[in-house]
């Protein structure tokens, strides 16, 4: 059987240097991204092990369509990601934060997402700020349950930040005491604390450390109905 050959990248397939030059210049975009390889080969729907063996030199006869899919990506030239000393004017871009989207069952099971090896994580959730803003390093997208519906559409989507100060009317999540997960809105009337529910049919509970723990603060919700097929 005849097997695809790699196109070669016009006038560098044989010289070595242009390799190790797409090495550095691919690990450099994304340590200045803060991505991993992961998280790249889900954003552009590439192998993860085709990125690892750019990033190793492996390959020494990429696909010219892989290669302008990573430089479009990063917004750079062709030129730029296969050139030497290119990357040196690197300017900060909004481009979208990616976080970890995480199902309730896992979130039950840990503390923080530290706990979780990210390096493997298949499931990431892209974020856009707005200029200067910021977000934790443990930040995680959960998705809305069925029992939120109609308040929250299905396929609704939280961002929360544990790195966060709570702060009176924040939407927050909260483990209890048998690490159920619970959706609430708090209310500071000092000194109480209190947890409104969102979804109707729900006590209000009052605060306490010793049976609520605050997982995250609600910095963002993208509401959107799941797409079905037609």
């Amino acid at each position: 059987m005849k097997t695809m050959g790699f196109k070669k990248i016009d006038n560098y397939s044989n010289e070595n240097k242009n390799i190790q030059n797409l090495a550095k210049n691919l690990s450099t975009l994304l340590k200045f991204h803060k991505l991993n390889v992961s998280q790249l080969g889900q954003v552009l729907s590439l192998p993860i092990m085709t990125i690892r063996r750019l990033l190793s030199g492996e390959t020494t006869d990429p696909r010219i369509s892989t290669l302008k899919l990573i430089a479009n990506h990063f917004e750079i030239s062709l030129d730029s990601l296969i050139g030497e000393n290119n990357l040196g004017c690197l300017k900060h871009k909004n481009k979208p934060n990616l976080i970890p989207k995480i199902d309730w069952t896992t979130l039950e099971k840990i503390s923080t997402i530290k706990e979780l090896d990210l390096n493997k994580w298949l499931e990431w959730q892209a974020v856009s700020l707005k200029e200067k803003e910021v977000i934790g390093d443990q930040a995680f997208a959960i998705e809305s349950r069925p029992s939120m519906y109609p308040r929250f559409p299905h396929g609704t989507i939280f961002i929360f930040d544990p790195s966060l100060t709570p702060k009176d009317g924040d939407i927050v999540l909260i483990k209890l005491k048998n690490n159920e997960l619970t959706l609430r809105k708090l209310v500071i009337d000092p000194p109480e604390w209190q947890l409104h529910p969102i979804i109707s049919g729900s006590q209000i509970l009052h605060y306490s450390k010793k049976d609520h723990r605050i997982i995250g603060i609600n910095l963002l919700t993208m509401l959107y109905n799941r797409k079905t097929n037609t």
